[in-house]
């Protein structure tokens, strides 16, 4: 955010791990079309779509309280300050 305040919500703190478990999860696809011949990332990558769903899917169903959005005042006390 550009004033410098990071949300600690939920649904931004899950959201926020999109990106490594993408990346944990193409490496983990890629090793495996490496380690054995049967598979290869060609058989795997519906698994890449799967992954992501489950972390939007988690993040739609965590909290939203305390989320400090773009425009909203934080109020004093609140983490962020």
């Amino acid at each position: 955010m550009s004033n410098g305040i990071r949300c600690r919500c939920g649904r931004c703190t899950v959201s926020g791990m999109m990106g490594p478990v993408v990346l944990i999860t193409l490496g983990v696809l890629f090793l495996i079309g490496k380690m054995n011949m049967r598979y290869d990332f060609g058989d795997l990558w519906p698994i890449l779509l799967v992954v992501i769903g489950l972390v939007k899917v988690f993040s739609a169903m965590a909290s939203t309280e305390g989320h400090a959005g773009p425009g909203q005042p934080t109020q004093p006390g609140q983490p962020g300050q």
